[in-house]
């Protein structure tokens, strides 16, 4: 049945005033009458093609759909040494656990940086009890060294995070030499 002032009365259909009307002149898309319907064949992949919209460089869709672009695994791997500055091993070993299956590189980079906080427990512990041994032997001399043991190791845990942030937000892979982050999670 017609009704006056629905959209079948006019050529064009909804949106009058703009040439190109709901539906008109689009690509083929969602709703528009194409062959090759959801599960009907289509020959296009999941994401590939969304509601007549095209698929970015090298099937990358920037609606989230698709393969991932470098960027995401360079930001991860990124994440995983800053924040290890801020909550030690405990976000190196979150994005370990979610990302390891996903990433190789940003797999690499998670348990470099876990690593490191790792190896920094075990050396902290090692130069607390030498220290307390060296501050009864010596009569509080021991202190003064742990302290500058504790300084010295405090220095180079952040220089080395610095490094892994900047070499992986690069695209690069950098292994930390082992006296310092021993190799405990591959």
């Amino acid at each position: 049945m017609n009704y006056p002032g629905y959209p079948q009365d006019t050529p064009q259909g909804y949106g009058q005033d703009n040439p190109q009307g709901y539906g008109q002149d689009a690509p083929q898309g969602y709703g528009q009458g194409s062959q090759q319907g959801y599960g009907q064949g289509s020959q296009q992949g999941y994401g590939q093609q969304a509601y007549g919209q095209q698929a970015g460089p090298q099937g990358y869709n920037p609606q989230g759909y698709g393969p991932r672009g470098p960027s995401d695994d360079h930001t991860w791997a990124l994440l995983s040494y800053v924040l290890a500055l801020v909550a030690s091993i405990i976000a190196p070993l979150v994005i370990y656990l979610v990302k390891m299956n996903e990433s190789r590189y940003v797999r690499f980079h998670a348990a470099q940086a876990l690593n490191l906080g790792i190896t920094a427990i075990i050396e902290s512990i090692a130069i607390f009890i030498v220290g307390i041994l060296l501050a009864v032997i010596l009569h509080g001399f021991g202190i003064l060294l742990m302290v500058l043991a504790f300084l010295a190791l405090g220095i180079a845990h952040l220089v080395y995070l610095i490094m892994g942030a900047v070499k992986s937000n690069q695209g690069q892979l950098f292994r930390i030499p082992t006296i310092i982050c021993f190799r405990m999670v591959r």
